[in-house]
């Protein structure tokens, strides 16, 4: 009960006090810090994903910037011999202010992920943007075929989306998803979003398709590691993401040493709060650490 009445209260916290505690999701302010980590984490036997984080941007110039970071950040990390993975925003590059020039810079962002053979994965984020999100997925594979976007089990649409999408190669991210979505559009109750997550994952392993299998609820975890151990054919068709800071370790652990690739989501940058406000929602838990935080001399 008090973790769910501070999580209403998270908007109107501090920002020092959230970022204190939110710091655990966040790899740092700058590349550097982002591929340190991932170099740590690869040399530990696990396998990352860089998310320079930023959203709805709103000018021109700013979507431009943020396709320069891009580049940037993916020349460190070819420089630091890190994966070259990378996860992104389509609302980072303007999406919805002028939907041509966010596909015309994706297709630079494109470019140069081809020039370096990187991985591009589009994450996904409200509803709201689903079907453009869907579209520049398909239309980026006809340039660079390395290329993912993910999928939202709790979204009612999302079985139909996987029957029309899944095919040998594509690959997808498959989350329950932590937009806030109305009942006519998203399912409400955690029982169905997951079976509708375990019935989205069949679809997309009976058509052959890669599956990340991002989740952190053991569950779940549990029923998707038996249906690719049984699955004919999955094996190596598959692999699970954690976000970084989730206190599953000894979970993921277990998955690397069974031979699973297990990626790590690495999100850095300066554009962490509304990032954060979404991870501490998910976790009601990390809530009342915040609570402890408001009265600690030291934050004060």
């Amino acid at each position: 009960m008090l973790a769910r009445l501070l999580i209403t209260m998270l908007g109107v916290m501090p920002r020092p006090i959230i970022r204190r505690v939110a710091g655990r999701y966040i790899a740092g302010d700058n590349k550097e810090d982002a591929i340190a980590l991932a170099a740590q984490l690869n040399r530990d036997g696990f396998a990352v994903t860089i998310d320079h984080l930023g959203e709805d941007v709103t000018q021109a110039d700013q979507a431009r910037r943020e396709l320069d970071a891009y580049g940037e950040l993916m020349a460190a990390m070819t420089a630091a011999g890190v994966d070259r993975n990378i996860s992104i925003k389509l609302t980072q590059l303007g999406l919805r202010q002028d939907p041509g020039l966010a596909f015309a810079l994706f297709e630079k962002l494109l470019a140069a992920a081809g020039a370096d053979d990187f991985f591009v994965r589009i994450d996904m984020e409200d509803s709201s943007v689903t079907d453009a999100t869907l579209d520049f997925y398909e239309r980026g594979r006809a340039i660079w075929p390395r290329i993912g976007t993910v999928l939202q089990a709790r979204l009612r649409r999302t079985a139909e989306d996987a029957a029309r999408l899944a095919q040998a190669g594509a690959s997808f991210r498959l989350c329950k998803g932590i937009y806030l979505e109305p009942p006519e559009l998203a399912y409400q109750d955690p029982g169905r979003i997951n079976a509708a997550y375990m019935d989205v994952l069949r679809i997309l392993l009976d058509a052959g398709a890669h599956v990340a299998i991002a989740t952190h609820d053991a569950q779940l975890i549990a029923q998707s590691r038996f249906l690719v151990k049984t699955h004919p054919g999955a094996m190596g068709r598959h692999e699970f993401q954690a976000l970084l800071g989730v206190p599953i370790r000894n979970t993921l652990e277990s998955l690397r040493r069974e031979g699973n690739v297990v990626r790590i989501y690495l999100p850095f940058g300066q554009d962490w709060y509304a990032y954060s406000l979404r991870r501490l929602r998910e976790n009601p838990r990390i809530a009342v650490q915040i609570a402890g935080s408001l009265f600690r001399r030291d934050h004060l």
